[in-house]
Order: C-alpha cells, then sequence, then structure tokens
C-alpha cells in the first residue's frame, strides 16, 4: 500500500512541477526588448463571432464598438491599416477623433462589381478625410489570390491616383509578387510589401525570421532599385500549427514584434503590424493560426506582445488541476490490486503521462475548435481516449491482457465484453487517425496535428495488444487502411519535413497503428485490393486533373480574370464556389449514408468517387469520413448485415 501511495503522490508532484515549469518558469521576462508605441497596426473591428462576410446579412458594427478599439489602439500606436470600406464609413472620423492617421484600404477581388463600389467609396471617403489619410492602398493580395490581373489592378490604382492626385498610392502584396510584377511599382507612389517568415513557402523559424525578413527587404530595394518601402504587414500568431520549424506560440510572438520593433527604428524602416485584434473569422479559412495574429485577443485583453512577462501557458493552473483530477480518479485502479512494484511504478508513470497529455490536448482543443462540428469532434475523441487510458491501466494494475475479438464477432454477440469494448475503441481510434491523416495530407496546411491524445491510443494499444498482432484477424479493410496510413503518413512526412516535431510525432502515431492493422491482416494477400486500388487510382486522377488542371491552374486563372465567359471558367467558378460552401463533402457523406443503408455495390462506388473529389476539392474532413466509410463498404462483404445487428443491439 506505501509503495502505491507513493506512486501516486509522486504523479502528482510531477504533474505539479511540469505545469509550473511552462506555465510560470519557462517564460519571456518583461525586460527583453520591451517597446512602448509602433508605427502603425492593421485594424479590422471585427469581434467573437462577427466576420466581414456577415455584411450582407445585415450586420453592423457599431460606432461605440469601434470608438472603443480605436481608443485602445491610440496608447500604442500613432497609425491604423484598413482593408476595406464598404460597412465601416464610420471608421475615419472616430480615427480622428482619437488622435490616429491612417493607410485607408480598399478591397479589390474578381467581383467587379463590389470592386467598383469599393473603389467609389474609397476615394469618396480618402477625399473628406484627407487630413488623416496618410496614404491610399488599392488592393491586399489581390494578385496572391489569382483575382485580378496586374493589367486590371493598374487600372483600379489609375482610377484613384487620377481622382485623388495630391495622396499617395500604393499596392500590398506578398513580397514575391511585386518581384513578378514589377510594373505596378510604375504607377504606384511607394512599394507595400508583406514579409511574413511563418506564412513563407519555406517558412523560417523564429530565429531566423528577423535576418531573413531583413534579406527580404534589401532583396525587394535591389532588384525593383526604390528605397521607398512600406513593410505593410509583419508578425507572428500566437497560436496554431507549426509549419517546419516555424512554431506559433505567444512567447515566439512578443520575441517577434519587440525584436522586429528594435530593427526597424535601428534601419530608418517604415511597418505595419499586422495586427490589433485576434479575429477569429479567419479560423474558417485559414485555420486555428489564422485567428492569432493580434496584439490583443479577441476580448481586447492585451497579450503582453510590448511590454511584461510572457507565458505560453498563462491557464496552467486549472489545466494542472485537471491533471491532477485525472491522475487521481484513474489510481483508484490500484485498490485491491496485487502487483509487483515494478508494474505500479509503472502504472504511475503511465498515469503521469497520460494525465498531463489529456489536459495538453484539452487546451489545444480550447485553441482551436470553434464551429458545432469541431466541438463534436473534440468530444467524441476525448470521451473515446478516456476509455482507452481506463483499459491500459485497468491492464497493468490487473496484470492482465485484453482478450482479442474480431469485428464481426463484435457484432455477432448480444453483449459487449471487456474484449469487444476494448476492440471497438482500437476501431475508433484508428479511424480518428485515418480521417486526420487524409485530411492533413491533402489539405494539411491549416489543420493542427493532435498529437497528445493519441499518443495515448498508440501507447495503449501498442502495450496492450503487443505480441499478438497477428492473431487479430482483420480483413480487408483492415489492410487497405493500413495501406492508406502508410501512404498518407509518406506524404505528410514530405510536406511537413523533418523539421516539425509535431508532425514528426503523428508520423509515429499513424506508423503504430499502420503496424498493428497490417501485423493484424497478414493473411490478407495484396491482390485481393486490386480492384479497389484501381477504383481510388481512377477517381483521385480525375479529381486531381481538376484541381490542378482547372481549379488551380495559373494559366486557366489569369485567362478567366482576363475574359470569365468560357465555359472552363464557368466551371473553375462552379468549382471553386462548391468548395467554398461545402457541397463536395456533403454530398459525399450523403452518398455514404445511402450506401450504407441500401448495400449495393453501385451506391458505395458513387460514395468513394464523390468522396475522393470531396478529399481532392479542398473539403477534407467530410470527405474523409465519407470515404471511410465507402471503404468499409467496399470491402466488408457483410457491412450491411453488421450495421442491422448494430442497430438491433443498441435497441
Amino acid at each position: 500500500m506505501t509503495k502505491k501511495i507513493s506512486a501516486v503522490l509522486a504523479g502528482v508532484a510531477m504533474v505539479a512541477l511540469f505545469w509550473y515549469l511552462i506555465g510560470e518558469v519557462l517564460i519571456l521576462k518583461s525586460s527583453e526588448n520591451s517597446i512602448s508605441k509602433l508605427q502603425c497596426v492593421s485594424y479590422a473591428p471585427f469581434s467573437k463571432d462577427q466576420s466581414p462576410m456577415l455584411f450582407d446579412q445585415g450586420m453592423v458594427i457599431s460606432e461605440e464598438q469601434v470608438r472603443e478599439d480605436l481608443k485602445l489602439l491610440a496608447k500604442y500606436t500613432d497609425c491604423i491599416r484598413t482593408y476595406s470600406v464598404l460597412g465601416l464609413e464610420m471608421v475615419p472620423k472616430i480615427a480622428r477623433e482619437s488622435g490616429l492617421k491612417m493607410l485607408m484600404g480598399g478591397w479589390v477581388s474578381s467581383d467587379k462589381v463590389l470592386t467598383e463600389k469599393e473603389i467609389k467609396a474609397l476615394i469618396q471617403l480618402a477625399s473628406q478625410n484627407r487630413d488623416i489619410v496618410k496614404a491610399i492602398i488599392v488592393g491586399n493580395e489581390a494578385l496572391l489570390r489569382g483575382e485580378v490581373t496586374d493589367t486590371t489592378l493598374i487600372g483600379y490604382i489609375k482610377e484613384v491616383k487620377k481622382a485623388l492626385p495630391d495622396v499617395k498610392v500604393t499596392y500590398a502584396d506578398v513580397w514575391e509578387f511585386w518581384l513578378k510584377h514589377p510594373q505596378i511599382r510604375e504607377v504606384t507612389d511607394f512599394v507595400t510589401i508583406h514579409i511574413l517568415p511563418y506564412w513563407e513557402d519555406d517558412p523560417m523559424n523564429i530565429d531566423a525570421s528577423l535576418k531573413h525578413l531583413a534579406n527580404v527587404r534589401g532583396e525587394v530595394e535591389s532588384i525593383l532599385k526604390e528605397k521607398n518601402i512600406l513593410i505593410g504587414e509583419t508578425g507572428w500568431p500566437s497560436e496554431g500549427r507549426m509549419r517546419e520549424d516555424a512554431l506559433p506560440s505567444k512567447i515566439n510572438q512578443a520575441v517577434y514584434i519587440r525584436g522586429f520593433v528594435k530593427l526597424a527604428e535601428d534601419n530608418g524602416w517604415n511597418y505595419n503590424i499586422i495586427e490589433a485584434f485576434d479575429q477569429p473569422w479567419k479560423r474558417m479559412s485559414e485555420g486555428a493560426v489564422g485567428g492569432f495574429w493580434g496584439l490583443f485577443d479577441k476580448d481586447r485583453v492585451d497579450k503582453h506582445v510590448f511590454a511584461g512577462d510572457v507565458s505560453n501557458f498563462p491557464n496552467y493552473k486549472p489545466l494542472a488541476l485537471g491533471s491532477i483530477l485525472l491522475l487521481l480518479a484513474f489510481s483508484f485502479l490500484l485498490k485491491g490490486s496485487n502487483i509487483e512494484a515494478k508494474k505500479v511504478m509503472l502504472f504511475g508513470a503511465v498515469n503521469t503521462l497520460f494525465a498531463l497529455l489529456f489536459m495538453l490536448q484539452v487546451e489545444q482543443y480550447m485553441v482551436t475548435v470553434r464551429t458545432a462540428i469541431e466541438f463534436g469532434w473534440a468530444g467524441l475523441v476525448l470521451f473515446t481516449h478516456l476509455f482507452i487510458y481506463y483499459f491500459l491501466l485497468y491492464g497493468i494494475a490487473k496484470d492482465k491482457k485484453p482478450e482479442i475479438i474480431d469485428i464481426a464477432t463484435i457484432f455477432k454477440q448480444k453483449i459487449f465484453n471487456a474484449g469487444a469494448s476494448l476492440m471497438i475503441l482500437f476501431y475508433l481510434a484508428f479511424i480518428f487517425v485515418l480521417i486526420s491523416n487524409l485530411a492533413l495530407a491533402l489539405e494539411g496546411r491549416y489543420r493542427n496535428f493532435e498529437i497528445y491524445i493519441f499518443i495515448i491510443s498508440a501507447l495503449s494499444f501498442l502495450w496492450l495488444y503487443r505480441g499478438r498482432f497477428e492473431s487479430m484477424h482483420f480483413g480487408k479493410f483492415e489492410k487497405a487502411s493500413s495501406l492508406i496510413l502508410a501512404v498518407t503518413t509518406v506524404t505528410i512526412f514530405v510536406n511537413e519535413s523533418y523539421l516539425n516535431l509535431f508532425s514528426d510525432i503523428w508520423v509515429l502515431i499513424s506508423m503504430g497503428f499502420a503496424t498493428i492493422l497490417y501485423m493484424g491482416s497478414k493473411k490478407v494477400a495484396l491482390s485481393e485490393l486490386k480492384n479497389l486500388a484501381f477504383l481510388m487510382i481512377a477517381f483521385f486522377a480525375i479529381f486531381a486533373y481538376l484541381r490542378y488542371g482547372i481549379f488551380m491552374n495559373d494559366a486557366v486563372a489569369a485567362q478567366c480574370n482576363a475574359s470569365a465567359d468560357s465555359f472552363l471558367c464557368t466551371l473553375r467558378t462552379k468549382i471553386g464556389l462548391f468548395a467554398y460552401m461545402h457541397v463536395f463533402g456533403e454530398l459525399a457523406v450523403a452518398a455514404a449514408v445511402v450506401a450504407l443503408f441500401a448495400n449495393q455495390r453501385v451506391l458505395s462506388i458513387l460514395a468513394l468517387l464523390l468522396s475522393i473529389g470531396a478529399l481532392m476539392m479542398m473539403n477534407t474532413f467530410f470527405g474523409a469520413i465519407a470515404f471511410v466509410v465507402a471503404l468499409f463498404l467496399l470491402t466488408k462483404s457483410d457491412a450491411n448485415n453488421m450495421l442491422v445487428s448494430a442497430l438491433k443491439k443498441l435497441h
């Protein structure tokens, strides 16, 4: 009993120490490069559930909201940069009240009617507020998005310059696009470049980022023969997924901003920081990281980017409490157990590790989860892993290995015993990983690696089923899943590179599940999957052409920007609209559900086709779910009978 209590107390101490260290000790001290004021800051007034996409639905930004924002910003800067005027016509008046100047922006897009409205309103508003308008920025990253040609953009810039000859006019884009379109320089009064080391095609880590920025600015100045350069956007995200070795964090954000401002002051650079406030609405299109570039959070709480101590886990105390409660709750499994001292130590170590990992994942979900679907996914994953957590500790405490029961037998039984329950948890876990792998491989730029929680399941099943993989009696579904996991894992590793620690850990997790599945399905010959493989390759080829040959083809984009009336351009527009509205994903899920209940092979093949279409057309989450269902139906001859049995059992 003494050894058991000691193991529990040691675990509690380790948990407390871990959270104290990362929350209170490993922090950025306030004395390190603190700054007082910035030259200019990007400002968008949207908070919490507000979004510029909601203007069409009648959303109104109140003057009081803008007034409170600008009153706060006036303490830290003398200038704000805006990106649009429609719906925000009150901003110049309130900026004047707060003593702020403006870099006034007008939004340029492929919608010519809306752009003309924007340009007209921009000219009128700038004309009425010349005393506070430092410059006008016509368009933001419109060339990067491929929404207009350089000729069209030049026309908009000339229109503004003609109407406002005494106001400086520029265009803002990522630095490479100024080098690709140097003719833009001929019609602008100065160059406005965006340098965001985190978002580079070759991402820069925090240590190399400022040197990279300085080199890029020097390169642009040298090539364009222009010294009058505004760094129109630079910054670092405080949360989000790692890109190679570029890690978003609260500390890294403060380090970058403080270091950049000192570098800019030393070199006499003009700059604008992105951005004033976190913008949750950006997470819909850019993933979690898109919502966390602000100097203040969505509630206008200071993130201590300018000065003050900065912790990556300022909420470490409730997280520590959660870990301790988990550890204590599962420690009751030791009661009545009769295991040797080594097993007690193993139990304590696993319990401590899993308690930390579980709360680290809870913290990650608190940052990344936004929609109801994301909440559902997070809840299901966490709930599943609580039971996996329990079964591993139970196996150690009782010194038992679980019974291995294949999926067909599970559905034939009248009740679920411990072995069956654990196997169902295994299926849930590997399907979660398979869905995540498909999404990460085909559209991973904006998706987080949920490594903390899946370390729990990977370690648990490798331990619980160790040495018995070949007796698991898996079939074609599991064999196909193991191969798809292997292929997508390699794709993820190549895309992310070895520099991404989160990706490296995810690769190990994924390959752990792939190993169990492959070893358990050794009796299934690869030749049994050749027809399915042919279908998948053919379907991927079709949609790869649509994605890369039409939708993401630069030549087609340029042609459609010049003239959008052709059939090809109409098709491209429809594809983009369907992808944005998640139509591909919804169709795939609907087809998979129908196929599941109809038990018709042709419908299953249709579901596979639509699921691959959704995956390739950036509707990866729904597409991955539909793909797994279609794969199950096409590899399990008795899939419908298994479904009926499961429903009867639940009933």
